[in-house]
């Protein structure tokens, strides 16, 4: 069955096992380092220019993380979240959507509430198995090997905005 995109505002996600291969790196003074893969943030710009938003609701507080999300501009974040429903909860308030306009991207137990809630629950191809009966897609990116272009590029697709233009010079971007 195709996983219908029609409906969705918003993309949640979680971060380590997500985002990232959901390693924990961390150097001699203990400061922890994160590697997230440049497509997964490549396009969040131009869906955001047709409406979408963006947002992270993690179970782990990381600098590296603060910084990456910042610099994408995501819309919400949550970080060191152990009750991630109630966060999905203030996400939709916020933003004033409903359950069926938010797809989810977990990969682990924890995310289970909020995967069996929204309108798309995605996991990473490498998710914890407990994860395939409660989630609508698995991709074919493992976690930090960009399941979150994936996604995006899943949506541009379905929605026909998938028409590529290189009118200015040295850069390119779709057209519709």
């Amino acid at each position: 069955m195709k996983t219908d995109f029609s409906g969705i505002k918003a993309i949640l996600f979680d971060i380590d096992g997500v985002l990232t291969d959901g390693s924990i790196s961390l150097d001699a003074d203990g400061r922890e380092m994160k590697t997230f893969h440049v497509r997964d943030g490549q396009l969040i710009g131009f869906m955001r220019d047709k409406g979408l938003l963006f947002g992270t609701i993690s179970g782990r507080q990381s600098e590296a993380v603060k910084v990456r999300m910042k610099s994408l501009k995501i819309d919400f974040v949550e970080l060191s979240i152990t009750d991630k429903l109630k966060s999905y909860e203030a996400f939709l308030k916020k933003f004033g959507l409903k359950d069926e306009e938010v797809l989810f991207i977990g990969d682990d137990v924890i995310d289970i509430p909020v995967l069996e809630r929204v309108g798309v629950a995605v996991a990473p191809a490498d998710a914890a198995r407990y994860l395939a009966p409660h989630v609508h897609l698995q991709t074919h990116a493992a976690g930090g090997k960009g399941v979150l272009r994936e996604v995006i590029d899943l949506i541009i697709d379905q929605r026909g905005w998938n028409e590529w233009s290189t009118t200015r010079p040295g850069i390119g971007y779709f057209k519709n």
